[in-house]
């Protein structure tokens, strides 16, 4: 047979081989329905028919709902972790940070519905697997702050200092997407101001510094 002949017989097995699996169609569907609207605005049935698989294959994947939720969780956290930890780009700290806090604020908006729902919901059984999934990607925008901020060696007392900072930020988000009470750009400036109060009288750091300079820490 030429190669001719066998070109088709590849193309169908290459589209075969790059379909994606019923589980991973549940996994993106689940994903824009719970980003967009927030876990319990979204039911099963319906991310079944957006994946276009029969509804008993969400359950024969994922167990429940919740679990689904939690593996929808885990992979927008680490998708934001990498999408926030590229975004530290300036001269100093101060343009780092506000570098992140503008990508953090896009990757929020993203996913709108699924921040509101987990700031408002008082299902525990849900809240604390999903709490400990973003905790860590919250640990994780702190370490790279402390690198940024020249803290080679922060304290657990500094690592609340800036946990504490971020709590903040997060109120001010939720203000912003929930009523609109505060605007984006307050957001901005205002955490940058807190940020700012916080390293000059709690961590003693410049965020004017240019990042990788010595500055004794």
């Amino acid at each position: 047979m030429s190669d001719t002949a066998r070109a088709p017989d590849r193309r169908r097995k290459d589209a075969s081989e790059k379909a994606p699996s019923g589980k991973q169609r549940i996994l993106e569907a689940a994903e824009r329905l719970f980003a967009g609207r927030g876990f319990l605005n979204v039911a099963a049935a319906e991310i079944a028919r957006e994946a276009g698989v029969a509804h008993g294959l969400l359950f024969h994947h994922f167990g429940s709902m919740e679990d689904l939720y939690a593996e929808v969780s885990k992979v927008a956290a680490q998708r934001m972790d990498e999408v926030q930890l590229a975004s530290f780009r300036g001269k100093t700290a101060r343009e780092q940070v506000a570098s992140f806090l503008r990508a953090h604020l896009r990757a929020v908006k993203q996913r709108e519905g699924d921040a509101l729902f987990r700031a408002r919901s008082h299902n525990v059984a849900i809240n604390t697997k999903i709490a400990e999934i973003w905790e860590t990607s919250r640990l994780e925008a702190i370490q790279r702050l402390c690198e940024v901020l020249g803290l080679r060696a922060p304290t657990k007392a500094v690592r609340a200092c800036l946990r504490a900072w971020i709590g903040f930020h997060d109120q001010l988000v939720l203000a912003w997407l929930a009523d609109r009470s505060v605007s984006e750009r307050e957001v901005l400036e205002w955490s940058l101001r807190q940020l700012e109060h916080l390293a000059e009288d709690v961590l003693d750091v410049d965020l004017g510094r240019a990042v990788g300079a010595p500055d004794g820490h």
